[in-house]
């Protein structure tokens, strides 16, 4: 560092906005410690309603965040660009030796745009992630933040290759594994005992979460998903549990769409009682990219709504399939969604430990050794 530069607020500046990326914060965050590290979180704002973020942090026993910026929800524009302004502003007050955003929100390319601007070193979490799905506003996110970041953590071999064939210098690049799972582990032991509210106890149990806008801002695909929901709940006998985003509520809502027999909203549900769900489950059905991973590693199959996935290591060992949402509003859309939430029920999905995948509980370790062992400006 150049003596005449400003002192450094803090070692590293850390943007979260979204509910997985306040998970994934708490993993490094409980590790800096072991590095005599110092770090300013911020919330983007992204996601203000504090049932879907600072809930997370108090149960996985961290701090909440030091600052919480207020931007404009009236449009994605409007809010990125006041995210923008504000992590620029904590950026430049803190003077951080390395700005962390993690995997490919609205929240990543704001943190990832103003440190470029403030020309301090960044470090993508969750890189080289790929859906090749152009249409979907993360796949947009995840490339250029990947673009911008100096320093690019992947979570497996996939995400390495794919950034060596994109022509980033490998000396860029560091395999860590993936922080979320070193979160769920460390979760486990409280899940034994652990029942979500309103649990249904009896016969087979479906985890339900939908939220992304090509699915639940159609009302004709939304539709066919819930009636395939009901079907199943009626061909099985079984109940369906389903925390509803707040976005699916809305179009819900809007379209007088209401749940089927035998489903259950329990409204917004905490980290660990979500581990708990995904545990107690028999299966799950998802249009999330980091619900999908999770289930796997609670050891429950699951079935996921979208035409591509990022974990494409999570399809080649039958942890998951894929059902193609733009079909849910034909009668033959709907049917091939049953079958398969009928057929992948019994589905026995390889362990954890077996697979050998994403670092195996040690990926926040890893990646901050990384860091104290290289300059962080390469």
């Amino acid at each position: 560092m150049n003596p005449t530069s400003p002192p450094h607020a803090a070692d590293l500046l850390t943007v979260v906005g979204a509910r997985p990326q306040f998970i994934k914060s708490a993993a490094l965050t409980r590790a800096l410690p072991d590095v005599g590290w110092s770090q300013r979180l911020v919330h983007s704002g992204q996601h203000p309603d504090d049932a879907m973020g600072l809930d997370f942090l108090i149960e996985l026993g961290v701090p909440a965040p030091d600052v919480q910026l207020r931007p404009n929800q009236a449009s994605r524009s409007r809010r990125m660009a006041d995210m923008l302004v504000g992590i620029e502003a904590e950026i430049r007050k803190a003077n951080p030796r390395a700005v962390v955003v993690y995997g490919d929100t609205d929240s990543t390319l704001a943190g990832a745009l103003a440190a470029h601007h403030c020309n301090v070193p960044l470090v993508h979490v969750e890189a080289g992630l790929r859906s090749g799905d152009r249409r979907m506003p993360e796949e947009h996110n995840r490339i250029m933040t990947d673009q911008l970041a100096d320093w690019l953590f992947t979570t497996g071999p996939a995400a390495t290759r794919q950034l060596i064939n994109e022509g980033m210098r490998e000396e860029r690049i560091a395999e860590v594994g993936d922080v979320m799972l070193d979160v769920a582990l460390a979760a486990r032991p409280l899940l034994r005992d652990r029942h979500p509210p309103l649990w249904p106890g009896d016969g087979p149990v479906m985890l339900v979460t939908l939220h992304r806008p090509g699915l639940v801002d159609q009302s004709d695909l939304l539709k066919g998903a819930l009636g395939a929901m009901g079907a199943w709940v009626s061909e099985v006998g079984g109940r369906i549990y389903f925390p509803v985003h707040p976005r699916t509520r809305r179009a819900m809502e809007e379209a007088g769409l209401k749940l089927p027999e035998g489903v259950v909203d329990p409204g917004p549900i905490g980290y660990l009682d979500m581990q708990a769900a995904l545990h107690r489950a028999d299966l799950v059905l998802t249009d999330s990219g980091g619900v999908q991973k999770e289930a796997w590693y609670q050891g429950t199959p699951a079935v996921v709504l979208r035409s591509t996935t990022e974990w494409k290591e999570l399809l080649e060992m039958g942890a998951c399939c894929l059902v193609d949402p733009s079909n849910l509003a034909t009668p033959a859309g709907r049917n091939e969604l049953l079958d398969k939430l009928e057929t992948w029920r019994t589905v026995q999905v390889p362990s954890v430990q077996e697979a050998g995948l994403f670092g195996g509980g040690a990926a926040a370790a890893s990646l901050l050794r990384t860091l104290t062992q290289r300059d962080l400006r390469p």
